[in-house]
């Protein structure tokens, strides 16, 4: 199995979006319909809300099995043929202090990865989403647990920093022995209106990168920007469900990147 991590320090990436999407890519795109599970760790809950499910309407969430209040089966929702969630709630947040209370401290880093295990048995790949804070223990808790981290960035110099920090928090983990690796995706990029202008801030984003240390290969790629994905939410209808240009050109984004990412998720080369 592959646990995969959707992670930035800075909000408004489109990280719960690229989730999402991510889980409904993977799904499609596997020969034998692989079966992937996103567990919300967000107080915001916006996987939930993306799946156009009211957040308010579960009775257990996200904190009640992480604190062994509900099972599994008690928590899981199911989206459609393959792809299922955990929602979560604004308890989530207070999920590091019952840990710190009741797990010993040696043990408090893979407390996530620990639970985790009966998950195996039942999906080919777990995607956490996870709080845009990068003191968060519960963001530290879904690293150690990953085996890829997924980094969103938009084109602003205050996400390309963010995602710098964030490829230093994974390279540490690295170091520790963590069996664990990344990629960078530039997300919302425009490809209308100002599209020359925006087009060169991202190839001298990327060049930024490169250019501080991280790998040509790690950046996975970009994926265009649309009101159409915001819209289509307030709207009560999936992107993917779409027809028209923009939203199959986005979709068609997602399905490039998470092609590299099901490969390395899986364990597979990103040049493979």
């Amino acid at each position: 199995m592959g646990v995969i991590t959707v992670y930035s320090g800075k909000g408004g990436v489109g990280k719960s979006t690229l989730a999402r999407f991510l889980s409904i890519s993977i799904a499609e795109q596997s020969e034998q319909g692989k079966k992937v599970c996103i567990i919300d760790t967000c107080q915001n809950s916006s996987i939930a809300t993306g799946f156009l499910k009211d957040r308010d309407s579960f009775n257990v969430s996200a904190y009640d099995w992480l604190t062994g209040a509900a099972k599994p089966s008690e928590v899981i929702q199911k989206f459609r043929d393959n792809i299922y969630y955990i929602p979560s709630d604004e308890r989530v947040d207070d999920y590091a202090d019952w840990v710190k209370k009741n797990v010993p401290r040696p043990k408090q880093l893979d407390v996530l990865r620990n639970k985790l295990e009966p998950l195996t048995k039942m999906f080919d790949f777990v995607i956490l989403d996870t709080h845009p804070n990068e003191n968060s223990d519960v963001v530290n808790y879904s690293i150690s647990a990953s085996n890829f981290i997924v980094i969103p960035t938009d084109i602003d110099m205050d996400g390309i920093i963010s995602a710098e920090r964030s490829v230093e928090l994974v390279s540490e983990y690295k170091e520790a022995g963590y069996q664990i690796d990344y990629g960078i995706v530039f997300n919302k990029v425009e490809h209308k209106g100002p599209k020359e202008k925006s087009l060169k801030q991202l190839e001298m984003f990327r060049n930024r990168l490169i250019e501080n240390g991280i790998p040509e290969e790690k950046i996975l790629g970009s994926i265009r920007y649309s009101q159409k994905v915001s819209t289509s939410k307030n709207e009560g209808i999936m992107l993917n469900d779409l027809k028209d240009v923009w939203s199959k050109n986005i979709m068609e984004d997602i399905r490039i990147i998470s092609n590299k990412v099901f490969l390395r998720g899986k364990g597979a080369s990103l040049n493979d």
